[in-house]
């Protein structure tokens, strides 16, 4: 079947593609294409515009490998569309959970990514600039939810934009503000047929529920609010690019490298502040972002503005305070022969704190009140024999340390001292590049032990819940 596309007006809602993109008429696009009605009818939107101003396009299906038989049904009915509109339909089959176990991702995030990156591949090789996705009213209404319902910050709350960078193009979504019964409709109307994916109906998907159940009763509640919700993140989106722009200012003049002026940053806005916080990271990170509950946590950092504390963040960064100002930098990998599971904890002035048992290690002098700490003790060691670096350890079988002129099993002083049995796992092994030196509730080795009161290093072992 051949489709008639000429003398036919899109649809009102239709965003024409060189308006959003910013590019001439007859760029060339590439319409991600599933065999849905969404993306059906986009398609046929999109050769009517093309018809009109001369715009190669070209379509992409991807068959994630989920649903057997069904999946294969859609890929030939997308192959048969193509054909019948003319034009190239790019394919791509993944084994989609194979690849979301190898990864540890969910099967939603592991299709994403497989798709985008197979369009990114088609755009690059082919020198398409645009690609055309098939996100509605509908689909911005359910994502603003999910967000709100996630506790999402403001860009959450700003839905799907328009447009977004991708891979050196640019993605564009033409029926953004077209509602799903619209699109049914125009479907109807221009006898477009289209699959049904039968996972679109399995509320045990988050997105399938809000879809079915709570979409629904809002609609009922007040007819339009789809649209009502599209202008909310519209709205939103520019409020989040202003402060995006202040946050920018913010730290033209405030930072040095990756840090800033503690206590600036502590008087700014917290709208302010997190940007900040956000962007910086994002530099130091390559691209990835922060959590509210880490961003809260550096602000209470640079808040209490304690020299040398610092906090560990995701992807091996670190948030530091030092000289009055607070920024991230990256922790030093663990040596090869440390186990990912085990923990390893470079020292540094100030307090180095242990998530994996609940424990920190201060060196230094401290503003921190001690009687937070359920348990506490203090070690002094002579710096001028230390080797290296000095770091924290868990501790592990066979560990001895040098005491009294003999080496010594760590576990049989934790016996004689009558170390609870409770308290034992909490205890670090302190060391240098030569091997134990310090033990919690233990000692120190007999190579940087004290003599005299010049040449020390004090390290403050405090443990317990804080």
């Amino acid at each position: 079947m051949k489709f008639d596309l000429s003398n036919k007006s899109l649809p009102r809602g239709f965003a024409e593609p060189h308006t959003l993109s910013g590019m001439p008429a007859d760029t060339p696009l590439l319409v991600a294409f599933s065999g849905g009605a969404d993306s059906g009818a986009l398609l046929n939107m999109v050769m009517r515009y093309a018809a009109k101003h001369g715009a190669p396009v070209y379509a992409a299906h991807v068959n994630h490998g989920i649903r057997g038989a069904e999946a294969d049904r859609d890929e030939q009915f997308c192959r048969d569309t193509a054909e019948s509109y003319g034009i190239e339909l790019f394919t791509l089959r993944a084994d989609v959970p194979r690849i979301a176990e190898e990864r540890q991702q969910s099967v939603e995030t592991a299709a994403r990514e497989v798709r985008y990156a197979f369009f990114a591949d088609i755009m690059q090789k082919h020198d398409i600039p645009l690609l055309c996705v098939a996100h509605n009213a509908d689909d911005n209404f359910e994502t603003i939810l999910f967000n709100i319902s996630r506790g999402s910050g403001l860009s959450g709350v700003c839905g799907i934009p328009r447009t977004r960078d991708f891979e050196g193009g640019m993605i564009i979504r033409p029926i953004l503000e077209i509602n799903k019964n619209d699109i049914n409709n125009y479907c109807s109307e221009n006898n477009i047929e289209y699959v049904t994916d039968s996972t679109n109906t399995d509320t045990d998907y988050t997105r399938n529920r809000i879809r079915s159940r709570v979409i629904p009763e809002l609609k009922a509640i007040c007819p339009g609010a789809e649209y009502a919700a599209a202008r909310l993140s519209e709205s939103l989106r520019a409020d989040a690019l202003c402060l995006d722009s202040m946050a920018g200012w913010f730290l033209e003049e405030m930072r040095e490298g990756y840090f800033v002026d503690a206590e600036k940053l502590s008087g700014s806005p917290s709208a302010i502040s997190s940007r900040a916080l956000m962007s910086l990271y994002s530099e130091i990170s390559d691209g990835l972002s922060l959590e509210y509950v880490h961003i809260k946590a550096i602000l209470e950092l640079a808040k209490k503005a304690v020299p040398h504390s610092s906090l560990d963040l995701p992807a091996g960064i670190r948030a530091v305070v030092e000289n009055g100002k607070v920024g991230f930098t990256k922790a030093p990998p663990p040596p090869k022969n440390i186990p990912s599971e085990q923990f390893y904890l470079p020292l540094v002035d100030g307090i180095n704190s242990i998530s994996q048992i609940s424990a920190e290690i201060v060196i230094g002098n401290t503003q921190k009140s001690e009687n937070i700490y359920k348990k506490s003790m203090n070690l002094s060691l002579n710096s001028a024999k230390i080797v290296g670096t000095v770091y924290a350890r868990e501790r592990r079988a066979g560990d001895k340390i040098r005491m009294n002129g003999m080496g010594k099993s760590i576990k049989k002083l934790m016996c004689d001292k009558k170390i609870p049995q409770e308290l034992r796992p909490r205890i670090p092994v302190i060391c240098d590049d030569s091997g134990i030196i310090a033990v919690p509730f233990i000692g120190v080795c007999d190579a940087c032990s004290l003599k005299k009161e010049t040449d020390c290093l004090p390290l403050c072992i405090k443990f317990g819940l804080i």
